[in-house]
Formats: structure tokens, C-alpha cells, sequence
């Protein structure tokens, strides 16, 4: 931990220089690596993709994703276009990632169910001139490609014989890619991931060459990605662009779910064995309460990587009694910032922390990660606080964004950081006196009950501990006498027949009363969840809202 005259600065514990990180482009970088480690003529799968049963083995990276890069020069693709891409496909799309890097270009996916509006938007904000589709989504995105002012290509997984396959990409023979392109490392710009939407529409988040090489430099910050790594993720997702390539650099395989379904989650487990899986919050609280395992040996998971949210202490104490081998790991991270910090950073540790803050028990989330500066500030001040005490998390590092997509301005960009580079993530938390990061809450999830500020995750995480629910969202619904009550939406765990009042008066025994059930209860069959596969509060408000009026 390092302290200025004026601020309260965190650091990782792993020493490391940035001007250590080589600023040449994220091709020349993975393809170093796969020549050191070997990897050339490996027949070790690289990506597979668990719903099609496509895969694609580390030796078909180089040649593969050359004869596809010359197969789209010839196509007219330049250095600075963006491949817009709609699919569920997932292991051939890692592969055209790669050539589309080898031509300096950039790649931005889209959820495969958005509306023609939310396409069109995206479209015209990056100025895409190459879309690619599957037979599920063409139709949507020839209607949306119909409303700019400029041609399109299109390229496909699918069936359509109007559009070029990308089979017949893989029919070049190589000639046509660019060698020695000219990459401005800390401006160009190879992947565009969209945020949840959360807050308005998805904003596009550039990241650069540079910001992608800093984050997988140094050896020991992302180990848990050494195991063959079995994701939900979303393709178009921030986590997907960095296990793609952090897999690629360690030899490891990812076995990508595509169209994630929780019936068929254990048989893909059992029929992939991999090491490591990634479970949302959402996830883990299923599948920690999943009488399936009780019958199902999964010894062979070495590890689970929980991320993408806050994780309630009940579910992770359920993990780790019923999956005794397995480790748990906790990560930090966000579009923006890339990861933040994990549970294996913190190298002395076999469980997770439990710490108890202001009656409310929390889980941390490990330390951060080499090179990367963190801080908390006050919510009202923003004067940077001391360890132990809560307010917003600010970071500061190489991995950072280049900025938001934003068609209104003369560059493009909107730039987020401050004048001294530190980026402000929206999460409330704080760090323990060891440098343990601890998240407790979004800032934009959080609401009033009078004068008191109310964390929907405190109330999840104190339902999660009643033996009759499986799953819980907790959103503030806006009511003129209080500012806001908090109402549950609830998945009952099967067998149980627990009832609103029983869960409103668990509730009112643990917390105070601000922190109660005003707004009430609610049973679903399941849970809404967002485009990036995660628990989506904007649905189970404008739901609540309803239901109070």
C-alpha cells in the first residue's frame, strides 16, 4: 500500500513496471507466444463450442486466420473497419477476431435477440461496412443494415446462399493479408464489448492493443485461466474477448456454452471435464442448491471463478461444502477496467474472507492485480478514505479503456478518466488493512428509504440464508412517501412451499427496518436475466413498479 500527501492509494502485491509491457500489436503478441510455448502444431482444441460441437485447435490459429484476413482484404476491409457481429456461433468467431486484428481492424458484437432500433444505433455509432450473421439472426440485421447510408458486406455461419460463408473465407490462400502493418498500439482500437445497459442504452467500451497486452503481461495475474475453462459468457461480452486471448497465450481450452441453459449445465461439465468453470452470482445460487449434486462426481473442477457480480456468503459457503475440490475464486473486473483483482492473487489463501462491515457480511474479492492503482472516495466529498472505510472504487491503470464509442463528438470518444487517470467504476467497497478488496454494491443499484441508503444485495444476500429460496433479486421500487421500497422477487427452491409473509418477517429478524421488506414479495418461476446473461434489475423494477401501482 502506498500513501501520497493528499490521497489513500491501494496496489497489488505483485511488483511489475509498465514500461515492461511491449507496444507492438495483439496479433505479433499471440503469435510470440504460441511459437515460444510451442503451440504452433498443437492439436489441442483452442475454442469449443459446446452447443454446435465446432471447435478450433491451436495449429489452425496462424493459418486459419490468415487465409480469413486475406479473404476479407479482398473484400475491401481496411485497417480501422469493425466487424459488427451477431451470432451465437462462438468457436469459428474467435478465429475471424484474430484475422480481423492481423488487418488493423476492430470487432463489436451485439445481442442476438436487440430490437431493429438498438441495431441500427450500433451500426451507424462504429460506421460498420461488414456484418456477420447466422441463419437466426439475418433477417433482423438485413431489415437494420437496410437503414444506413452506406453498403454493407455480410458474412454468415449459417445456410443463406446470398451471403458469403465463412467456410469460404478459409478457401483463400493467404496471399492478400498485409504484412507488417503499420498499429498505433495505445490508439487503435481492437474490440468494442457493450456495458449491460443498466443505466440507458449499451455504450461501447474501445480497447486498445495496449490496454489488451498489459492486462495478460504478466505471468501470474490471470492463473485460474492455465485450466481449461468452461463459460456462459456472452460472445459479445468483455469476458469473452479476455479468456479468448488469455486462453491462447496460457494453452488453455474454453468450452463455450453458446446458448447457456441451466438443464444441460452438469451434462456439459461431465461430458467436457473442465477445470475451471465461471459461474455469474445468479449461477452459483442454482447451482450451489442443485440436488443433482449430490449424485454427480465433478472432483475434476479444480476451480470456480465466480465474477460478474456480488456473491452472497450463504451460496459461496454451499459451493465450497459441495464442491470440497474445487476452489473458489472470486474476480473483480468490469468492461472498462478489464480485471481489477482476484482470490488467486492472494496466494496464501485457501478460502475465501469472510468480513462482517456495518452488520453486513462480505466477501472479498483478493487483491489487485499488477499494475493496476485503486482508491476509495467519499460519496460526497470525493476525498480518498482510509482501508475499512466504504465509498466509490476508483482505478487507475494500464488496462483501462481508451474511452466510451460516442458518435456525438469530433474524436469519437468520450474520455471517462479524470486529469490524473483515475477512472471512477460506479462500485461501492473498500479494502481491509492486507490491500482485500471488498465489493458490496453498484452505486446505481442502491436506493432510499426515507433518509437511509439501502443495498439491495444486503437483503439478497440475508434471503439467500432461508432454506426455501433459491434465487433472489431485490430491486427499490419509487413510492412519494418513503423515496423507495424494497420489494424480492423470489425463486422458491423445489420443495418448498415458503410463503411472502414468512420471507418479510425472516428479513425483519436479521436488519434493520429501513432494510426491510416494504415493497414485499414476489414469486417467479425465474428469474429475468440481462443480455449478458446476468441477473437484470432493470427488468425486476420496471416489474415491481407494476405491481405497486
Amino acid at each position: 500500500m502506498n500513501t501520497s500527501n493528499t490521497e489513500k492509494i491501494f496496489i497489488s502485491p505483485l511488483a511489475a513496471d509498465p514500461s515492461e509491457v511491449p507496444e507492438i500489436s495483439i496479433t505479433d503478441y499471440l503469435f510470440e507466444s504460441l511459437k515460444k510455448n510451442d503451440r504452433l502444431n498443437s492439436e489441442k482444441p483452442w475454442v469449443i463450442d459446446a452447443h454446435t460441437g465446432v471447435q478450433v485447435l491451436f495449429r489452425q490459429i496462424e493459418p486459419d486466420s490468415k487465409k480469413i484476413a486475406s479473404a476479407l482484404a479482398r473484400l475491401g476491409f481496411e485497417k480501422g473497419d469493425v466487424l459488427h457481429f451477431v451470432t451465437y456461433e462462438t468457436a469459428q468467431l474467435y478465429l475471424l477476431q484474430v484475422a480481423v486484428w492481423r488487418l488493423g481492424g476492430t470487432v463489436r458484437g451485439c445481442y442476438q435477440l436487440e430490437n431493429t432500433e438498438e441495431y441500427v444505433r450500433q451500426l451507424k455509432e462504429t460506421g460498420a461496412r461488414f456484418i456477420l450473421v447466422d441463419d437466426e439472426t439475418e433477417e433482423i440485421l438485413q431489415k437494420s443494415a437496410s437503414h444506413l447510408e452506406w453498403p454493407v458486406t455480410f458474412f454468415t455461419f449459417g445456410k443463406s446462399i446470398n451471403i458469403t460463408s465463412v467456410k469460404s473465407l478459409m478457401d483463400d490462400d493467404g496471399t492478400a493479408c498485409p504484412e507488417n502493418l503499420k498499429i498505433n498500439c495505445k490508439e487503435d482500437v481492437i474490440f468494442i464489448p457493450n456495458t449491460s445497459g443498466s443505466t440507458g442504452v449499451p455504450k461501447g467500451v474501445l480497447h486498445t492493443h495496449y490496454s489488451t497486452i498489459a492486462f495478460n503481461h504478466h505471468p501470474n495475474s490471470l492463473e485460474h485461466l492455465n485450466y481449461d475453462f468452461m463459460t456462459p459468457m456472452s460472445n459479445f461480452a468483455m469476458g469473452s474477448y479476455v479468456v479468448s486471448i488469455a486462453s491462447l497465450l496460457r494453452g488453455s481450452t474454453i468450452i463455450h456454452l453458446g446458448k447457456f441453459q441451466r438443464e444441460n449445465y452438469i451434462a456439459n461439465m461431465l461430458k467436457f471435464k473442465p477445470g475451471n468453470c465461471l459461474m455469474y452470482p445468479f449461477v452459483a445460487t442454482w447451482f450451489a442448491r442443485c440436488e443433482e449434486l449430490a449424485q454427480t462426481d465433478l472432483s475434476f473442477v479444480k476451480i470456480i471463478t465466480v465474477g460478474g457480480g456480488v456473491l452472497d456468503p450463504t451460496t459461496a459457503e454451499l459451493l465450497s461444502k459441495k464442491m470440497p475440490c474445487a476452489k473458489i475464486v472470486r474476480v473483480y473486473a468490469s468492461s472498462e477496467t478489464l480485471d481489477i483483482a482476484n482470490t488467486l492473487i492472494d496466494s496464501s489463501l485457501e478460502k475465501l474472507i469472510f468480513v462482517k462491515y456495518e452488520g453486513q457480511l462480505c466477501i472479498s474479492s483478493g487483491k489487485l492485480l499488477p499494475n493496476v492503482q485503486a482508491k476509495i472516495i467519499d460519496f460526497s466529498d470525493g476525498q480518498s478514505l482510509e482501508a475499512d472505510q466504504v465509498g466509490e472504487i476508483c482505478i487507475r491503470s494500464p488496462y483501462l479503456m481508451k474511452g466510451y464509442l460516442c458518435a456525438n463528438s469530433d474524436s469519437g470518444i468520450q474520455v471517462t478518466k479524470d486529469e490524473e487517470g483515475w477512472l471512477h467504476t460506479g462500485d461501492v467497497g473498500f479494502f481491509d488493512t492486507e490491500g482485500r478488496i471488498f465489493i458490496t454494491e453498484r452505486l446505481g443499484f442502491m436506493f432510499k428509504y426515507y433518509m437511509f441508503i439501502v443495498s439491495p444485495t444486503e437483503i439478497e444476500a440475508v434471503l439467500q440464508e432461508h432454506p426455501g429460496v433459491q434465487s433472489v433479486g431485490v430491486v427499490g421500487v419509487p413510492n412519494p412517501s418513503t423515496t423507495c421500497l424494497a420489494r424480492a422477487f423470489v425463486v422458491k427452491q423445489p420443495g418448498f412451499d415458503v410463503t411472502e409473509e414468512e420471507l418479510c418477517e425472516f428479513v425483519k429478524q436479521k436488519l434493520p427496518d429501513y432494510k426491510h421488506l416494504h415493497g414485499g414479495v414476489e414469486f417467479l418461476e425465474k428469474l429475468p436475466e440481462s443480455k449478458g446473461n446476468k441477473l437484470d434489475r432493470v427488468a425486476l423494477k420496471r416489474l415491481a413498479e407494476i405491481k405497486i401501482v
